[in-house]
């Protein structure tokens, strides 16, 4: 039997039917689509998710006559939300809720052309977001439109050929080596201190610290295996029970999961921490696993008991490799620690030296100026 008014069946073979009405024939009699799945709710949502792209297509391919952010959901929730995960659906989600749709979204998806694209980059200049603010915000309508494009909902894509503000690099924040020690006196006499060591040591992000079990911790080989990554996001479902969702997944990128060597300073933390675990992750609060969000609260605790400036926690992310620079390190074997495409993007990133480094170079002048003399 359906549950009532939703047309979805329990089949014979055990999985649930749902159906939609897709188009009319001739004599006005309605054409069904269907979708399957093995449990109800996971049906439910299939079905939901096609009578959206089979209404949104309808309404976009009118001679383009539909709006914008009919389009953009389309796009989002039928193209999307398929191909990305689930952490990258809530940033293109919060984007065209917070930017696109509020300025374009009442448009006619036929009728946007270069001049109100360039337009609505320059208004979101002149609301004082950053250069790299206003290219995300770009980059996810670019991405839709070439899509409308392609699908021939439009004949141009308007954002073809735009100007777009120069990013302007800053240097990432990080910690000098004697605030390291400041913060590394505290933290290792603080119950919650092991997280942000391991951190300041290895370069882990925070989602990686989280997500981080047992299993991933050879303590025989003295070796870390990341894998996964987790991370409070905002949840845009429209059943949903709540505004976030913590979602555990696949690392951030190919590149991102990765074997790391131990150093015997950390190891032997490691394996006095090992014998207080009472729960299958690494750090955990009440037997589940801890929240990025709560780790970050401790670090800013640690903070101020060892008296320095407010930081995000990803500087001590950018601590751990300034310090491998400082030390000669291979390039490309950070890189490889650190997580990144390449050694050239480690070099973009931490290639800067501190000012004591800049001095000591400097200082090789001197001798070579006394010889010259």
């Amino acid at each position: 039997m359906p549950r009532t008014g939703e047309n979805i069946y329990k089949r014979k073979d055990g999985r649930w039917e749902g159906r939609y009405i897709k188009g009319r024939k001739p004599d006005r009699k309605p054409v069904f689509g269907y979708v399957y799945a093995r449990k109800y709710n996971l049906c439910k949502e299939k079905l939901t998710k096609a009578r959206l792209q089979h209404t949104c297509h309808i309404t976009i391919k009118m001679c383009g006559t539909g709006t914008v952010a009919e389009y953009m959901d389309y796009w989002l929730h039928t193209i999307i939300q398929l191909q990305v995960k689930p952490s990258t659906f809530s940033n293109y989600a919060a984007i065209l809720e917070k930017w696109i749709k509020p300025h374009l979204g009442n448009k006619k998806l036929g009728q946007m052309g270069k001049e109100e694209v360039q337009c609505f980059i320059n208004l979101l200049s002149e609301q004082e977001l950053s250069a790299g603010s206003v290219r995300n915000v770009f980059h996810v309508l670019s991405a839709a439109m070439k899509k409308a494009k392609e699908y021939e909902y439009i004949r141009e894509n308007p954002c073809e050929g735009a100007s777009l503000p120069e990013s302007v690099k800053k240097e990432a924040p990080l910690l000098a080596v004697q605030e390291q020690k400041q913060l590394e006196a505290v933290a290792r006499v603080d119950k919650n201190g092991f997280a942000i060591l391991l951190s300041v040591y290895t370069g882990l992000r925070v989602g990686e610290l989280c997500a981080l079990t047992w299993e991933d911790v050879d303590l025989k080989q003295g070796i870390l295996h990341i894998s996964r990554t987790t991370k409070r996001i905002q949840c845009f479902k429209p059943d949903a029970k709540t505004k976030t969702v913590l979602v555990t997944g696949a690392a951030k990128s190919r590149q991102s999961v990765r074997t790391i060597p131990l150093p015997a300073c950390i190891l032997e933390l490691f394996e006095e921490y090992r014998q207080n675990a009472n729960s299958e992750y690494v750090f955990e609060r009440h037997g589940h696993l801890l929240e990025p969000r709560t780790l970050q609260y401790r670090f800013k605790s640690l903070l101020k008991k060892a008296d320095l400036p407010d930081i995000n926690f990803h500087a001590l992310r950018h601590t751990f490799a300034t310090r491998c620079i400082e030390l000669n390190f291979d390039v490309k074997t950070l890189s490889e620690i650190l997580g990144h495409a390449s050694a050239k993007m480690t070099l973009d990133r931490y290639g800067h030296s501190q000012m004591a480094h800049k001095q000591a170079a400097m200082k090789t002048l001197d001798q070579f100026f006394a010889r010259t003399v």
